[in-house]
């Protein structure tokens, strides 16, 4: 079963009706992948950076249900004072999303699963940077 790093982003569109910049659904995809894991197609990998920044966006009490729907099939990992350090060393510029690669390669994730492909590109992650639609 493939783990995937769920970016912030992910859930959040799984919570609400979203559109891109093109009036295009970007929310169905979200929710479709997060169903695959709660039916047992993928694990998914909750990081405790995510849920501070659910928590940051007020979106974290919207999203528990959501996270208890998945709980037998998430991954919890958690960020360290040392993760943060090197997302800063490596990435002054985008501190939040390089904390994002650094913990999916510490919890050995198939996939970094995140509507923001272009962001995350610019890391050097060895680890695929995909769209839910991808792995649908």
């Amino acid at each position: 079963m493939p783990k995937l790093y769920i970016d912030t982003n992910i859930l959040i569109y799984a919570l609400g009706d979203s559109e891109n910049l093109y009036g295009k659904d970007i929310s169905s995809s979200a929710r479709k992948l997060l169903f695959e894991a709660a039916t047992c197609k993928h694990h998914v990998i909750i990081s405790n950076w995510t849920l501070k920044e659910l928590e940051l966006k007020n979106k974290l009490s919207e999203a528990n249900f959501l996270l208890q729907l998945l709980k037998k099939k998430t991954i919890e990992i958690q960020k360290t004072d040392e993760d943060e350090q090197q997302a800063k060393e490596q990435n002054p510029d985008n501190v939040q999303d390089q904390l994002h690669c650094i913990l999916a390669q510490k919890s050995n994730a198939d996939y970094i699963v995140t509507r923001n492909v272009e962001d995350f590109n610019h890391f050097n992650s060895t680890i695929p940077i995909v769209k839910p639609e991808k792995l649908l």
